[in-house]
């Protein structure tokens, strides 16, 4: 019986939209609804119904600015991508100098073990060579000069030295 009731309604509102006064008004009402589109508030964030409903009603502000949104959001997607890539690129350079520097400081630590090493072997060899050689002849007990510090003492010292 609703539809019934509005038919009464129906006919002063066709004539009144095709008045003096009524067709201006219905032609500025389809402009304005042709770049506004319908509001249709908080219903356009309805999964899957809003969108579609969205791009039967939206008028072209609405897709101008959708439009303009994505223009926008591409943009600072390829700056962002740029910035990690140049950070990525920083990042390995400086990753390299890291390594190059352990590398240097691995193969310093090896040469210098090598060089303390050879430096050790060399001082043994001239504490045994400035001591002399043993003479065990004489049993009597004698004291005899040696000319330094045995060399058994002589690398006991040091040890407690380092």
């Amino acid at each position: 019986m609703g539809a019934l009731s509005a038919i009464p309604y129906i006919g002063p509102a066709i004539d009144f939209a095709t008045s003096r006064y009524g067709l201006p008004l219905v032609v500025a009402g389809g402009i304005v609804l042709a770049y506004e589109g319908v509001p249709i508030g908080p219903l356009r964030y309805i999964p899957y119904v809003g969108p579609a409903l969205a791009s039967l009603v939206d008028g072209r502000v609405d897709r101008e600015y959708a439009a303009g949104q994505l223009a926008e959001r591409l943009v600072w997607q390829e700056q962002a991508r740029k910035a990690r890539a140049q950070l990525a690129a920083k990042a390995e350079a400086k990753q390299k100098e890291i390594d190059a520097a352990a590398q240097a400081y691995v193969d310093r630590q090896n040469i210098d073990a090598v060089r303390i090493a050879d430096l050790e072997h060399a001082i043994r060899d001239q504490k045994d060579e400035d001591l002399g050689p043993q003479d065990h002849d004489n049993a009597a007990g004698a004291c005899k000069p040696r000319g330094g510090i045995p060399a058994r003492l002589s690398i006991g010292i040091d040890a407690v030295g380092r």
